[in-house]
C-alpha cells in the first residue's frame, strides 16, 4: 500500500514540475527587463525606418541576429493615421512581418509571395480609412496590401537573407532606400 501512495507521490510531483515549467516559460516574457520594444524604442523616433548593423554577438539589438541577414524595423504608431511601408527587394526569401508591442505577430509576407520586386504596405486600425481599398481604389491599389493592425502602436521587421556575400551590399542599399512613414507623405 506505501509503494501505491509513493506511486502517486511521484507521479503529483512530475506533473506539478511540468506545469510550473510551463508557466515560468510563459511568463518569462513579461518579467523581462528589457523588451525588443524597449530596446528598439531607443535607437529610432517612431514611424522611421532604422537599419540594424550586423554585428558580433553579444554587441545586437535584438538577441540572435543571424550574420547572412540584413535587418530594418519601424517601431509604427498609427494614433495619428495610417502609416505607409515601402521596400524594394533583392529576391524572394525577403521577409516583412507586423508584431504587436508585447511581440506578438500578426502579418508576414515573403517577396515570393508578392510576386513584385516592391513590398508597399499602409498600416492601419480598423478604424482608419484608406483609399487603397473598397471599390473606387485607384487602378495602382492592386499593388499595395493594407494590413490592419489590432494596435496603435507595433514593429514592423524587414529580414533580407543573403543567398552570398555578393548580394550584402545590394541587400544594405535597399534597405537604406526603404520608406516607413505617415500615410500620403511619401507618394512613391
Amino acid at each position: 500500500m506505501r509503494l501505491r501512495h509513493l506511486g502517486y507521490f511521484l507521479l503529483l510531483i512530475v506533473v506539478l514540475s511540468g506545469l510550473l515549467h510551463v508557466l515560468g516559460v510563459f511568463a518569462l516574457p513579461h518579467l523581462s527587463s528589457e523588451t525588443a520594444w524597449m530596446r528598439l524604442s531607443k535607437i529610432g523616433e517612431p514611424n522611421t525606418m532604422v537599419r540594424l548593423e550586423s554585428t558580433k554577438s553579444g554587441e545586437q539589438v535584438l538577441p540572435m541576429m543571424a550574420p547572412d541577414i540584413r535587418y530594418a524595423v519601424c517601431r509604427f504608431d498609427l494614433s495619428d493615421g495610417p502609416v505607409r511601408l515601402i521596400t524594394p527587394t533583392e529576391n524572394g526569401l525577403w521577409v516583412v512581418a507586423l508584431y504587436t508591442p508585447s511581440g506578438e505577430n500578426f502579418y508576414a509576407v515573403t517577396a515570393e509571395d508578392l510576386v513584385r520586386p516592391l513590398f508597399n504596405l499602409i498600416i492601419a486600425t480598423e478604424n482608419q480609412t484608406v483609399i487603397e481599398e473598397g471599390v473606387d481604389a485607384p487602378v495602382e491599389a492592386d499593388q499595395v496590401a493594407v494590413v490592419r493592425s489590432p494596435t496603435f502602436e507595433g514593429l514592423a521587421v524587414i529580414r533580407a537573407p543573403l543567398q552570398g556575400q555578393s548580394e550584402a551590399a545590394g541587400a544594405e542599399e535597399a534597405l537604406a532606400n526603404a520608406y516607413c512613414g505617415p500615410y500620403g507623405a511619401d507618394e512613391r
